[in-house]
């Protein structure tokens, strides 16, 4: 089974330098987790869809390993 491709990894693909915190499960399986993005240091906030795109773009590489 391909590893589930977690929200950080999404950010950090899109902004490798982004600061923030957000809640967190253990698996950082929840979907609604993205609600609680903070940005922090005056990153540039990214938008939830683009973040949800990239995590979908993602997945689809490590799905297809």
């Amino acid at each position: 089974m391909a590893n589930k491709i977690k929200l950080f990894q999404a950010i950090e693909s899109l902004n490798a330098n982004a600061k923030y915190r957000y809640l967190h499960d253990s698996k950082d399986s929840s979907i609604e987790l993205i609600d609680t993005i903070v940005w922090t240091h005056d990153t540039t906030p990214i938008s939830n869809a683009d973040i949800l795109a990239e995590q979908e773009r993602l997945q689809d590489i490590e799905d297809a390993k």
